[in-house]
């Protein structure tokens, strides 16, 4: 029941009702006023609900206006007319309801410390009232002391059980504690008092379901479909609560009620559909997917579900087949597009059957046809290319999707990628400053432009930039290791063997013997160095990471 009440405890919430109760309560306020001095004080709320909105220059009018009258009371025989009636005041009638006026004051100020402590002198003067415990306890649970807020409130309602504002304050503290079982029980009063009042129905049910009562909380939400009838917040309620409980039979039930009173809301077939879908009712949720494109008949959620449907336990080649259709239709967004070609992306790096290549790519192609003022298209389809490794053509669309929206890095990663692989370091180094400018935070721009730098025999430069990349590379350690190797090259080309050693090295431990450009770079610096022994050892460890004749040569011959 526990984790039922934790699913549940947000679902039902209301979060305007309280600022309803406010607003309510300040009209009643408002109305009272006027009539203020000869008003009981347990029968009614405390009256300065409306200073709250009002500017100081207002607060301090208002105060102004009841000192002035309090003072004619004092000294004109306490008289005054209260509809009509001339009525004679007792002196300590009015002196009573001044201390009341100026506890309830200070509370509408904020001034709570002052509030609490004129509030305890009122009821230490004058004995127990409602209105003033209940202003207390207004002013405690401001403070953030419920214990005191509650067992203030207990005496409020003791003194006047007919007030629901008081019980109300009482429900919401106890709710704060974390009693929503004796929460529940003053609402059930309430409803008890207001059999015909929602809110204070709807109220009971969000308890009773916090109090861990889901059935309660069922039947109370019947009570309130009596009086207004099924209307989609209610049913809505009932079906959550369904499926807090575990029955999802039932919210099923209720969202087929949902169906019948609002037919031509499809997000409610939906909702249907996929609960049919999470208990495995494949069929079920195909028919409802049915009703809904015959009300729709360009609904993408449902086309979607009916195509995974279908190929779902095919071969690759024939699920990739049955996409065609669908990348065709201009009505289904890319974005669904996508999501269908995405786990296909990462088993092209593993290995997909040979003939599933070209039906990917003329995918990718359909897909900047439909979309051609797309950059997701040309994205999509350059990244087939790229993972099919054919890179010019991959180079041509990436540009394209740049050149529509040229604020995605991952496409400028793969374009400077690609022109490194191709050892056009000319675009390298124009396409790599040009993303250095872009994406100043981008450490691999900062790399490429090292990398094209060092071929350029522009040396210098290639440090700088390599060193900006560095410091960028903290939780990177594969692009560090990698910026760390150009790092050195540069160095050993600047013929620097010492500098690049004192570089090297540290970088040893930190995962460079793992690393065979590191490992081969090393071997080249103590080779230089004189230590032909140790380099040709380091281009062997090299060599078993990443063989290559380059490393062969370097091994069997022992020279660069």
């Amino acid at each position: 029941m526990e984790n039922f009440t934790h699913k549940m405890k947000c679902l039902l919430r209301l979060p305007a009702q309280a600022d309803r109760r406010r607003d309510r309560t300040r009209g009643q306020e408002r109305q009272l006023e006027r009539k203020y001095i000869n008003v009981p004080l347990q029968s009614r709320e405390p009256l300065f609900g409306c200073l709250v909105s009002l500017n100081a220059s207002a607060v301090f009018r208002h105060i102004l206006l009841l000192t002035s009258l309090l003072w004619t009371c004092l000294h004109m025989s306490a008289q005054n007319t209260f509809q009509g009636v001339a009525k004679r005041i007792p002196e300590k009638e009015v002196e009573r309801q001044s201390a009341f006026i100026e506890a309830d004051l200070e509370r509408q100020l904020g001034h709570y410390e002052k509030a609490a402590e004129k509030y305890r002198k009122f009821l230490q003067t004058y004995g127990d009232e409602a209105a003033a415990w209940y202003g207390l306890a207004r002013v405690l649970q401001a403070q953030n002391d419920l214990r005191s807020a509650l067992e203030a409130t207990a005496k409020a309602v003791a003194l006047d059980a007919s007030n629901p504002w008081y019980k109300i304050l009482q429900a919401d503290i106890l709710e704060k504690v974390g009693q929503s079982a004796d929460a529940v029980k003053v609402y059930r009063e309430l409803c008890r008092q207001s059999p015909e009042n929602v809110e204070f129905l709807e109220r009971l049910a969000y308890l009773q379901v916090l109090a861990g009562q889901p059935k309660d909380a069922l039947n109370t939400l019947d009570q309130i479909e009596k009086i207004k009838g099924i209307t989609e917040a209610i049913v809505d309620k009932k079906h959550l609560i369904y499926l807090g409980m575990g029955d999802v039979k039932q919210a099923m039930g209720e969202l087929q009620r949902l169906i019948n009173a609002y037919p031509t809301q499809v997000s409610y077939r939906h909702r249907l559909a996929q609960l049919y879908e999470s208990v495995g009712n494949t069929v079920a949720a195909r028919k409802v997917y049915e009703e809904i494109l015959r009300l729709a008949p360009d609904d993408e959620a449902a086309k979607m579900a009916l195509f995974a449907e279908r190929k779902s336990g095919g071969s690759v080649l024939a699920d990739l087949q049955a996409l065609k259709p669908i990348f065709e239709d201009p009505k289904i967004s890319i974005d669904s597009k996508v999501k269908q070609i995405i786990p296909y992306l990462a088993k092209m790096a593993k290995g997909l059957p040979p003939e599933a290549i070209p039906v990917l790519l003329d995918l990718g192609d359909i897909v900047q046809k439909i979309h051609p003022d797309d950059p997701k298209a040309w994205s999509l389809s350059g990244d087939l290319y790229y993972h099919a490794n054919r890179y010019d053509e991959a180079l041509t669309r990436y540009r394209t999707c740049i050149r529509l929206n040229s604020r995605v890095f991952s496409v400028w990663a793969n374009v400077l990628e690609i022109l490194s692989h191709k050892r056009d370091y000319d675009e390298l180094m124009r396409l790599s400053e040009q993303a250095m400018d872009d994406f100043p935070n981008q450490p691999l721009a900062y790399y490429y432009y090292g990398v094209a730098a060092i071929e350029k025999g522009r040396l210098e430069e290639a440090i700088a930039q390599l060193e900006q990349a560095e410091l960028m590379t903290v939780n990177n350690l594969a692009l560090a290791l990698d910026i760390a190797d150009q790092r050195g090259r540069a160095l050993l080309l600047k013929k620097e063997y010492l500098l690049a050693q004192k570089h090297y090295e540290p970088w040893l431990t930190k995962g460079g013997d793992r690393h065979p450009g590191i490992l081969e770079h090393y071997g080249d610096v103590l080779f230089w160095l004189g230590q032909q022994e140790k380099a040709i050892e380091y281009w062997r460890k090299a060599a078993q990471l990443a063989p290559s004749p380059r490393l062969e040569q370097k091994v069997s011959s022992g020279r660069l």
